[in-house]
């Protein structure tokens, strides 16, 4: 025990916890916005009311997700650690799922008229 609290004095680094620890992967991203995409495009394909109740819960993730990007107190650092090409992403994985919902609505009103 006086070893760990010695090497903490001595060499403090090893205690920092990142922020980007906690945050979702860019990865994680990505896949949230591909399968939305998908589902969104398909629901609205079939029907565009269907096509909104699917993205509902992307938009509230998302939504949660960029909240603690522009936090006062967790975007700052998340910005130093993971840099402008985190956020970046974050947003272009929220335009994918909203252009598979654009998608499925212009295809579903080319096909009823």
């Amino acid at each position: 025990m006086k070893l760990v609290t010695l090497t903490m004095l001595v060499y403090p680094a090893t205690v920092f916890a990142e922020v980007s620890d906690k945050a979702p992967s860019t990865e994680f991203f990505w896949k949230i916005g591909l399968a939305a995409a998908i589902i969104c495009f398909v629901g609205a394909r079939m029907k565009p009311w269907l096509g909104i109740i699917c993205f509902l819960p992307v938009a509230i993730w998302f939504g949660g997700l960029f909240l603690e990007l522009h936090s006062r107190d967790v975007g700052p650092h998340l910005r130093l650690e993971q840099g402008a090409a985190y956020f970046l992403q974050a947003y272009a994985a929220f335009g994918i799922s909203l252009c598979g919902l654009f998608a499925g609505y212009v295809l579903h009103r080319k096909s009823v008229t």
